[in-house]
C-alpha cells in the first residue's frame, strides 16, 4: 500500500477492528440477489486496574439476503447472532444487555429494508446499518449498531453526496443489543450531510436535530497537499437543550508516509459550559482510541501519536498513544491485522490504560458468498 492509499486506510485503525468483520455490505443493493454470510471468533481478556480480571470467548454471525431490483424496487435483511462458548461469558460486547458474568447471547433482526432506486439516487425505508459521524455501526464487537427510519442518498452532482435521514430506533452493541429501543424518546433524529471528494481533498457537511435532546453541527476536511502527507481538520458544536448546555470541539489530524512506515499525530480539544458526545455509535473524534474518547469530559484535551508498518503484504502493524488530560487515563494501543485471503482475517488489539487496567482483544473473521 502506497502513497494516499496508506494516508485514507490509516482513519480506520483508530478504535476499530483493521480488516473487516460484521459491518454492512452494500453488494446487497446491485440488480442481482445475493446470499452471504460472515462469521467471526472473538476473544477479549479485560483487567479493570483494581485487581477484578473478566473474559469473553463468543461466536458472531451474520446472514444477509437481498434482492434483484424489479423497476428500482428492492429488499433486503440480516439476521446477526452472538453466543458465548465453553461458558467463557464476561465480556458485555458479546452479550446481551444483561452482559457479564455468566451473560447469554442473543439473536436479532438487525436490518429489514425496503429500498427505491432512481438513477443516483436511493431511498431506503426500514431497519439498516449507515455510518455518519454521530450514528455509525462502530463494529466493535459481535453485532454492530444499526437504525430504523428512512435514509435518502443522492449522487446525481460530480463529486458530491447528499444525505437526508430520519432515525427514530437503534440496536446494537453501544444501544439495548438485543431490542431496538427509540431514539430520542418517541421524537426520533433528523440528519442531514452534504460531501464533496475530489483526488486530493474532501470536506463533509452534518447537521442532526433532535427536538427537546442534542442538536449537532459537523465539519471535517481534509487534503493530501504532498503524496505521503495527509492533513485533516474538524469542528463540532453540540447544544444539550435539556440540560441547557453547549460544547464545541475542534480536532487537528497528520499523517506522514515515510518508506513503510506510517507517522501520525491527532489533537482534540473541548471547549464550552458542557462536554461533547459520540452520538449514537463510536464517535468521529481523530485522537479516540480503542477503549477511550474525549467525549462524557468537559473541557477535556487529548494528543496521540502513533507508527505503523505496512511493509509485509496483507499485514499491518503499528502502536498508538493517547494522552487525556483529565477524565480518563492515557492510553496505549498496540494492534496487528493480518488478512491470509479475501475473505479470511485475523486482529489483535492490546490496551493498556495505566492505573484504568488493559484489555487484550483477537477476532478472527469469515466471509462466504453463498449466492
Amino acid at each position: 500500500m502506497q502513497g494516499r492509499d496508506r494516508l485514507a486506510a490509516l482513519g480506520l485503525l483508530s478504535g476499530t477492528l483493521l480488516t473487516g468483520g460484521l459491518v454492512d455490505c452494500d453488494c446487497l443493493a446491485e440488480d442481482a440477489a445475493a446470499l452471504s454470510a460472515d462469521l467471526r471468533l472473538g476473544y477479549s481478556d479485560t483487567d479493570d486496574g483494581a485487581g477484578a480480571r473478566g473474559d469473553g470467548l463468543s461466536v458472531g454471525a451474520r446472514l444477509d439476503a437481498g434482492s434483484a431490483s424489479w423497476h428500482g424496487i428492492s429488499v433486503g435483511g440480516t439476521l446477526y447472532a452472538t453466543t458465548p462458548v465453553a461458558g467463557i461469558d464476561d465480556d458485555p460486547l458479546f452479550l446481551d444487555s444483561a452482559g457479564g458474568p455468566n451473560g447469554s447471547g442473543y439473536t436479532i433482526l438487525g436490518q429489514l429494508w425496503v429500498q427505491a432506486s432512481l438513477g443516483d439516487t436511493r431511498l431506503r425505508l426500514g431497519r439498516q446499518a449507515i455510518d455518519t459521524p454521530f450514528a455509525d455501526t462502530d463494529d466493535i464487537g459481535m453485532i454492530p449498531n444499526t437504525f430504523e427510519g428512512v435514509v435518502l442518498t443522492d449522487s446525481s452532482f460530480e463529486h458530491w453526496e447528499l444525505t437526508g435521514a430520519w432515525l427514530r430506533r437503534w440496536a446494537g452493541v453501544d444501544a439495548n443489543k438485543e431490542k431496538f429501543t427509540r431514539i430520542n424518546g418517541n421524537r426520533g433524529m433528523w440528519v442531514l450531510g452534504a460531501s464533496h471528494a475530489r483526488d486530493d481533498w474532501d470536506v463533509q457537511a452534518w447537521y442532526y436535530r433532535q427536538q427537546g435532546g442534542t442538536d449537532i453541527v459537523y465539519l471535517e476536511g481534509g487534503a493530501d497537499p504532498l503524496e505521503q502527507l495527509h492533513v485533516g481538520l474538524q469542528w463540532t458544536r453540540q447544544q444539550d437543550k435539556a440540560a441547557n448546555t453547549h460544547a464545541r470541539a475542534w480536532g487537528a489530524s497528520l499523517a506522514y508516509v515515510l518508506g513503510d512506515f506510517t507517522l501520525s499525530g491527532d489533537y482534540n480539544k473541548v471547549s464550552g459550559n458542557g462536554s461533547v458526545s459520540n452520538g449514537y455509535g463510536g464517535g468521529p473524534f481523530f485522537s479516540s482510541c480503542d477503549q477511550n474518547t474525549i467525549d462524557g469530559t468537559p473541557h477535556i484535551r487529548a494528543i496521540a501519536t502513533g507508527v505503523e508498518y505496512g511493509g509485509i503484504d496483507r499485514l499491518a502493524v503499528g502502536v498508538r498513544r493517547v494522552d487525556f488530560d483529565q477524565g480518563v487515563g492515557d492510553e496505549v494501543d498496540t494492534y496487528a491485522g493480518y488478512a491470509f485471503s479475501d475473505d479470511l482475517s485475523l486482529d489483535l488489539v492490546y490496551s493498556d490504560m495505566g492505573p484504568d487496567g488493559s484489555n487484550a482483544k483477537v477476532f478472527l473473521n469469515y466471509h462466504l458468498d453463498l449466492l
